[in-house]
């Protein structure tokens, strides 16, 4: 037997659902984090200790003493005082806190569905990449946060893309196989490659999202449709060799990001226009869904380049990527598993 008993489906569809939630205020988490330069405030990682915060004064003075022994304090806040510093704190710790409880969530009733035989083979191997993914998210974050903590108070943009890809993938991943409980495994037609190229790019405009926010390439070109005066700026492919200004240039990451933005955009539209009203219901829903937070999600990206990213449209933004993501694989979803109507 390989599907999940009927008893089952409805618990394992709260998990799901559950951990879904729990990721999207993670990922909320982490912009506020980020956006108010809180991520490089606890400087070491000890995944059960560490869910401890300082509880005296003694220990804040300690947790600052190790804080000031790293470039961030040295460079950057060097002027600051014990009370900004628990401010900054408090967001790496809730974080990482949030992290631990979701790793709560993930496991235990894992544990639980596995001792009911709830999870036959398939499905035991499916979920069990959820537990190892939530695991691999966290060290994730660890591995970029550490990139900051050594020459450069600045994490790595390619570790920050790294991380984000991973959280925004596990969270497809649960997503994906909730529509599978939820509407069965039925293939009745191919796969449609249109729908795969709108993922492909959309991740694509993830990682330069990263790029972005990571070399704090929002803060410069702050007009739109222009970058300054001209559509492309004169610095946006000035190094050599030329790649670098495709990875590693704020002008060039910059432009990049503006220009996949417009090619998702396009994607999504050809999409539409080709099954508009001739596909089946759940594949129309989805179609009309990914059309209107692709709109929103443009503006958004408009509004928070011309106001040199406000922490508030900085983290709806990151999270309109998300779910412009989870759109476009239920796109897919029913495109693979439900035949077009004639």
């Amino acid at each position: 037997m390989n599907e999940i008993p009927s008893k089952g489906k409805k618990a394992i569809l709260i998990w799901l659902y559950t951990g879904m939630i729990m990721i999207i205020i993670m990922v909320a988490i982490g912009g506020i984090t980020r956006l108010t330069h809180s991520g490089l405030s606890m400087v070491d990682w000890k995944p059960i200790m560490g869910s401890i915060p300082p509880l005296s004064e003694t220990e804040w003075e300690n947790s600052f003493e190790k804080y000031k022994a790293f470039p961030e304090y040295q460079v950057v806040n060097y002027d600051m005082d014990i009370q900004e510093y628990k401010k900054i704190f408090f967001w790496e710790y809730f974080h990482r806190l949030w992290g631990r409880i979701m790793g709560i969530v993930f496991i235990v009733p894992f544990v639980i569905f596995w001792k009911k035989n709830y999870l036959p083979s398939p499905w035991f191997k499916r979920f069990i990449w959820i537990v190892i993914g939530g695991g691999l998210v966290g060290a994730l974050g660890w591995f970029m946060v550490v990139s900051g903590l050594k020459n450069k108070p600045e994490v790595s943009h390619y570790r920050l893309a790294i991380h984000l890809i991973a959280a925004f993938s596990l969270l497809a991943y649960i997503f994906w196989h909730a529509l599978k409980i939820k509407y069965g495994e039925i293939k009745l037609s191919k796969v449609n490659n249109l729908s795969i190229w709108i993922i492909l790019f959309v991740y694509l405009q993830i990682i330069y999202g990263a790029f972005v926010a990571g070399l704090k390439a929002g803060l410069i070109h702050n007009t739109w449709p222009l970058m300054g005066d001209s559509f492309i700026h004169e610095n946006t492919f000035s190094l050599s060799p030329f790649w670098e200004n495709l990875i590693h240039h704020k002008d060039g990451v910059q432009f990049l990001h503006r220009m996949i933005a417009y090619v998702v955009l396009l994607l999504i539209g050809m999409f539409g226009a080709m099954y508009w009203k001739k596909i089946s219901r759940n594949l129309d829903i989805s179609i009309k869904f990914s059309i209107l937070i692709i709109l929103i999600q443009f503006t958004l990206g408009v509004f928070t380049l011309l106001l040199k990213v406000p922490v508030s449209l900085g983290v709806i933004h990151q999270l309109g990527a998300l779910f412009l993501l989870l759109s476009v694989f239920r796109i897919h979803f029913f495109s693979k598993y439900e035949s077009p109507t004639k």
